[in-house]
C-alpha cells in the first residue's frame, strides 16, 4: 500500500498549493512523476491514491493555482512556469527525490510542463504529454476565428474558479457587440488577460511572441532534448497542432520520441456520445499503461511492444487498424472532386454558375460536432442544405475502398457584397443514410486577400487537419458550404477590421462559384 502525504507548498510570491505525495512505500528515494492539475475539487480521495499502483514511481500531484485545496487565483496560463519551476526547486529538496523527474500530463495539465520546458532542468528525464498543442494562438484561433469552444466556455469556467461561482455567461454571450468588454459583464470586473488575445487575430502578431501569448511554450518540444511522447486523437482539439509539434522536433532527436493517435476525441477513448465505436480503437484499450511503460523505456531500457520510437502509430477510422509512419504525409494518389450544382464530381460543368445565399451574423448556421477543432468532434450530420444559409454537395458511391491519409485540401471561389466576410467548409463521410463530420475550416477573405472589393471574385484556400480513414464501397463525401458554424466559431460581422471591436453586424449576401471549386484528397492508392 502507498504511502500518501499532504502538503502546502509556498511559492516564490507566497501562494500555498496544495500538493499530494504518493511513495511505493514509506521511506527511501525514489523516481518521481509530477502532475499539476486544474481540474479537481476541495474533496481528495487519500484512499483511493494508497491503493493506486504506480510501479516503482513516486508521484507528486499539486492542485494548480486557485484549483482544488490550492491557494490564490486561477487566471489560466498566467503563473504555470513558475509555479511549475518553483515546485521543482521543493521537489530537490525532499528525502523522496532521487535525482528523476518524469512528467505527465494531459489537456491544460500538458500545458503547464510546456511552460517551463525551454528551461532545459537536467533531472527531468522523459515526459507522456497527452492531447495539448504548445501554440496558444492555434489553440485560441483558427485563420483569424476565435474558437468559441475553447476561449468561451472554457476561459469561462476557469477564470477564478475558486472565488467567482456565478458566471453570466452561455454559447450566445459571443454573438454581443462590441464583444471587447464583455468580461465586466460575465465577471462583474474586466479581466484583460482573457479579453486581449481577442484583439490580436493574425497569428503573426508580435503578441504571440510574448508572455502573455504563450511565448514560454511554443518551442517547448523543440527546445527540450527529453524523450517525448506525445499523443492525440483524430477528433482531439488539438489534432493539427499535436501533428505540427510532432514535425518541428528535430530529426535526431524525434528518433527518442513517439505519436499515439487514436480515432476518438480530446479523451482518446470511446465515450457515450461517439456515434462509432471502433475495435480496439482506444488508446488505453489498445497501448495498455502507455505512461509508465514509457518511463521504464526510458530508465530501465524495458521494450515497448506497440509503441515504436521515431513513428506516428496511427488508427485508421473504418479500416479498423493501428498502422505506423514518420510522419503521416498526405497519400501519394490525389483526387480533385469538383463542386458542381449537381454535386461533387470528377469532371467540372462546361459552364461555372453562381450560388448565392444569404449569411446573417445574428443567426448564424450551426453545426453538430467540432471536427478536430473545436469539442464534440465526430457527430451525426444533419441532412444536407438543412438551412438557407449552407450548401450541400455530394458524390455519388465509392466503387472502391480507398485510404485516406493526410490533409483534405479544397479550393474556392467566391464574391461578396461586403467588405469582409467569412466562408466555412465542412467534410462528411455519408454512410448509408448517416452523414459523419470528418473536418472542417474556416476563413475570411480579407485574411486571404487583403485589398478586397465587394463584389469582386477572389480564390480561398482551405487545408483541413490531418486524417486517415478508409472509404468503403457505397460510401459518399459531402461538403457543405456556409459562412459560420456557431458556436464553434466566432460569427464573422461582415465588417471590415477587428471583430472584436464592431459594434453593429451586417447581413451579406455570398456568392460560391461552381465548376472551378474543388475539394481534394489524397489516397494510398
Amino acid at each position: 500500500m502507498n504511502t500518501v502525504k499532504e502538503y502546502y507548498v509556498r511559492m516564490s510570491d507566497g501562494v500555498r498549493l496544495y500538493t499530494l505525495v504518493v511513495l511505493p512505500e514509506s521511506s527511501g528515494r525514489f523516481p518521481l512523476i509530477f502532475v499539476r492539475n486544474p481540474y479537481v475539487g476541495k474533496d481528495v480521495d487519500l484512499q483511493g491514491f494508497q491503493g493506486h499502483d504506480n510501479r516503482d514511481y513516486a508521484m507528486v500531484i499539486q492542485h494548480c493555482r486557485g484549483c482544488g485545496r490550492s491557494e490564490g487565483d486561477c487566471i489560466p496560463y498566467v503563473n504555470e512556469r513558475q509555479d511549475g519551476l518553483d515546485t521543482l526547486a521543493w521537489i530537490r529538496e525532499q528525502e523522496f527525490y532521487n535525482g528523476e523527474i518524469y512528467l505527465s500530463g494531459g489537456s491544460y495539465l500538458a500545458s503547464v510542463h510546456f511552460a517551463y520546458l525551454d528551461t532545459q532542468q537536467p533531472d527531468i528525464k522523459g515526459a507522456v504529454l497527452q492531447v495539448q498543442d504548445c501554440n496558444r494562438y492555434n489553440i485560441m484561433y483558427r485563420n483569424g476565428h476565435v474558437k468559441i469552444g475553447l476561449h468561451g466556455a472554457w476561459a469561462v469556467g476557469m477564470y477564478k474558479k475558486n472565488s467567482i461561482f456565478k458566471k453570466n455567461y452561455v454559447n450566445e454571450t459571443f454573438l454581443t457587440h462590441p464583444l471587447r468588454g464583455i468580461t465586466k459583464s460575465i465577471f462583474g470586473e474586466y479581466v484583460p488577460r482573457l479579453e486581449e488575445p481577442l484583439l490580436h487575430p493574425d497569428p503573426n502578431d508580435d503578441y504571440w511572441k510574448t508572455h502573455d501569448g504563450g511565448a514560454d511554450s511554443i518551442n517547448a518540444v523543440v527546445s527540450t532534448t527529453i524523450p517525448i511522447l506525445l499523443t492525440t486523437a483524430f477528433y482531439d482539439i488539438y489534432t493539427e497542432g499535436v501533428f505540427q509539434m510532432w514535425r518541428s522536433i528535430p530529426e535526431d532527436r524525434r528518433k527518442e520520441c513517439a505519436l499515439l493517435v487514436s480515432p476518438y476525441e480530446h479523451s482518446q477513448n470511446h465515450t457515450s456520445d461517439c456515434p462509432v465505436q471502433f475495435p480496439d480503437g482506444g488508446i488505453s484499450e489498445y497501448f495498455g499503461n502507455y505512461t509508465l511503460d514509457w518511463f521504464d523505456n526510458i530508465r530501465k531500457n524495458m521494450p515497448l511492444e506497440k509503441i515504436a520510437k521515431g513513428k506516428i502509430t496511427y488508427y485508421t477510422l473504418w479500416e479498423n487498424k493501428w498502422s505506423q509512419s514518420d510522419l503521416l504525409e498526405n497519400g501519394p494518389v490525389a483526387h480533385r472532386l469538383y463542386i458542381n450544382k449537381s454535386g461533387l464530381q470528377e469532371q467540372p460543368d462546361e459552364h461555372p454558375e453562381a450560388m448565392t445565399y444569404v449569411y446573417n451574423p445574428a443567426a448564424p448556421a450551426k453545426f453538430k460536432g467540432g471536427g478536430c477543432n473545436n469539442f464534440n468532434g465526430m457527430r451525426i450530420q444533419d441532412p444536407p442544405n438543412s438551412r438557407y444559409d449552407i450548401l450541400s454537395f455530394l458524390t455519388e458511391e465509392i466503387d472502391v475502398a480507398r485510404k485516406v491519409v493526410g490533409k483534405m485540401k479544397a479550393r474556392i471561389f467566391v464574391k461578396s457584397d461586403c467588405e469582409d466576410t467569412a466562408f466555412y467548409l465542412r467534410v462528411s463521410i455519408v454512410k448509408g443514410d448517416v452523414a459523419y463530420v470528418l473536418r472542417d475550416d474556416i476563413t475570411s477573405i480579407l485574411f486571404q486577400h487583403e485589398d478586397y472589393v465587394p463584389g469582386q471574385e477572389v480564390k480561398l484556400d482551405f487545408t483541413f487537419g490531418d486524417h486517415a480513414f478508409l472509404l468503403e464501397p457505397g460510401d459518399k463525401l459531402r461538403l457543405d458550404v456556409s459562412s459560420a458554424a456557431f458556436p464553434l466559431f466566432l460569427p464573422h460581422t461582415n465588417q471590415k477590421g477587428m471583430q472584436a471591436t464592431q459594434s453593429v453586424c451586417k447581413i451579406a449576401n455570398n456568392t460560391l462559384v461552381t465548376a472551378k471549386s474543388y475539394l481534394e484528397y489524397f489516397t494510398m492508392a
